[in-house]
């Protein structure tokens, strides 16, 4: 039985993930599934002011999180700007471990941030990007409306840290899962940023950046694939 922990990106929560949890919940390989709001973000968001927050502030949160619950064999699943949580939380929660997933994640490279990674030509921030371009390009209107409704702010800490571990620790399976309509973070760049984290396996969902809201049953299903494998 897999324990799903679910981590959102920049300006997200985790009611990101409210449309595929129901479907995780309904897989008989499936005991829990936990959506965490980080520090600064959803129901948190002025429990500790943005600029004092830091990567070590978002690792410490999923680490908390798993270990209150005392789950084992977790699927630990990072979206987008969790690329740079998860990896970290990896090496704290190593015993706990089932697989890492990076679904659609940016992964810089040790000694760069995330602003470095924007330099990109590939990256929303190069390309000029507006949010409902990156995150909505095959959304409903009505899904749409909700979900920028939802977006907050994104302490800028996060974002400009040097990150000091770019993979996860030997002996971790890692999936990375890549979004082939992405608008946000193209295939190519995605690619890339697999190379980085040099995961096990790269798979490929036909989804943009906001999968779990555009294709919430497909991703919880391939979520719970890649966990068997």
């Amino acid at each position: 039985m897999a324990n799903f922990v679910l981590v959102h990106g920049a300006v997200h929560g985790a009611w990101c993930w409210e449309r595929v949890i129901p479907f995780l919940e309904a897989g008989p390989q499936v005991e829990t599934v936990v959506a965490i709001d980080l520090v600064g973000h959803g129901n948190r968001l002025e429990e500790k002011p943005l600029d004092s927050i830091y990567i070590d502030d978002y690792v410490n949160d999923v680490v908390a999180e798993i270990e209150s619950r005392d789950l084992h064999d977790v699927v630990l699943v990072g979206h987008s700007l969790a690329g740079i949580t998860i990896t970290p939380a990896a090496y704290r929660l190593e015993g706990r471990l089932r697989r890492l997933v990076y679904l659609s994640t940016t992964n810089p490279s040790v000694g760069q941030s995330v602003e470095d990674r924007m330099n990109d030509p590939l990256s929303p921030i190069s390309r000029e990007v507006d949010f409902e371009t990156m995150f909505c390009n095959d959304l409903d209107k009505e899904t749409s409306i909700w979900l920028l409704s939802r977006l907050g702010p994104e302490p800028p800490g996060p974002m400009a840290e040097k990150v000091t571990l770019a993979t996860g620790p030997t002996g971790v399976p890692s999936s990375y899962i890549l979004l082939e309509k992405d608008e946000a973070l193209p295939p190519a760049y995605q690619r890339e940023q697999a190379r980085t984290a040099q995961v096990d396996e790269i798979v490929n969902l036909d989804a943009g950046h906001s999968a779990f809201a555009s294709r919430p049953q497909e991703l919880a299903e391939l979520l719970i694939r890649v966990s068997l494998l």
